[in-house]
């Protein structure tokens, strides 16, 4: 930067000016005027005609030539890398040209000095307006962006309060029914009695086979009923337990019977899931489907979970137990 400063280019350009508007303005101060003009004083020209001349830049940066960025650009002495001494030779007379071209416009600036200080006054305040325009709009857009922006927070905020009082009140209300299980639960255990089952129980035609014939464990009712393995018979009992609120009150149950040889041994028909006696119900089907029937319930507990196949193998799969099912969450198994 302080090169250019102080290059020949610059010192060329800037005589080259002085001397186009000392040579203009003797020449606006030689031209007749009109009869009602008064007599033009010499040196006055001479003054105003450099002045014009030395404002020549600021018109060719408005009309966007490159006329200087050509009379400033560097030209080798020898020939370098791609610059041969015939390119030289061109960029040379290209640039002499150039400065003709300037020289005689800043000599036509100064001849006409009043009329083109005026020009191109008018045309900076235009040109000055524009911009203050534009950026006036666009900090009125700006604005409009921001006040939206605040309307949208100002509703995402609203959204996000509502949904916090709707989940503290549904969490008072899944503590209420927590409290109601753990009541009828303590009740059940209390006055349990053995329970005698059915001998053979029919399900759409399908017959399974004898049911236990009494409850072992009275808080968990399925717990020793369904042959106590979670795998036999190429099928598996599996369980996966995930906490749905921050507080992990409620978890999603997802139990699921597999086959574990699909291609010799599939997984048809239906699949009876039995679950602890607070669910309600505490017994479901569900139609296995490409090898696999899924149920899901939400509970806070442990408990055992018994299937029954319609090929008559029985599952069992207790949550509290960790060596079963070693991924259950601690606070989920000992509850």
């Amino acid at each position: 930067m302080n090169s250019f400063f102080f290059s020949s280019d610059l010192l060329t350009i800037m005589t080259a000016m002085a001397l186009a508007g000392l040579m203009g303005g003797l020449v606006n101060c030689f031209l007749p005027g009109s009869d009602d003009e008064p007599p033009k004083i010499w040196w006055k020209c001479v003054l105003i005609g450099v002045g014009a001349s030395l404002i020549v830049p600021v018109f060719l940066f408005l009309t966007q030539s490159k006329i200087l960025d050509e009379l400033v650009k560097h030209i080798p002495e020898k020939p370098v890398g791609d610059m041969t001494a015939e390119k030289i030779a061109e960029a040379i007379s290209l640039k002499v040209k150039n400065y003709l071209v300037f020289f005689s416009f800043c000599t036509i600036a100064a001849i006409s000095s009043t009329r083109f200080i005026s020009s191109v006054s008018d045309r900076l305040m235009t040109e000055l307006k524009k911009d203050l325009k534009e950026t006036k709009q666009e900090v009125k857009e700006a604005k409009a962006d921001v006040k939206e922006t605040k309307q949208k927070v100002k509703e995402t905020d609203q959204k996000v309060a509502e949904t916090q009082q709707k989940a503290i009140k549904n969490r008072v209300t899944l503590q209420a029914v927590k409290k109601k299980i753990e009541e009828t639960s303590a009740a059940r255990k209390s006055s349990a009695k053995a329970v005698s089952s059915p001998a053979t129980v029919s399900r759409g035609g399908i017959m399974r086979g004898t049911a236990p014939s009494a409850v072992l464990f009275p808080d968990d009712p399925q717990r020793g009923l369904w042959g106590g393995k979670d795998v036999t018979n190429f099928k598996r009992l599996q369980a996966t337990v995930v906490p749905i609120d921050d507080d992990e009150d409620w978890y999603t149950i997802r139990m699921e019977v597999v086959s574990t040889d699909p291609d010799q041994h599939p997984l048809t028909g239906t699949v009876t899931f039995h679950l602890h006696d607070t669910f309600v119900p505490d017994t479901e089907e569900v139609v296995a489907r490409n090898n696999r029937a899924v149920l899901e319930k939400t509970g806070w507990g442990a408990f055992t979970i018994g299937a029954e196949t319609e090929d008559g193998t029985k599952l069992e799969l207790n949550l509290a137990d960790p060596t079963v099912a070693p991924n259950i969450p601690e606070t989920f198994r000992g509850r």
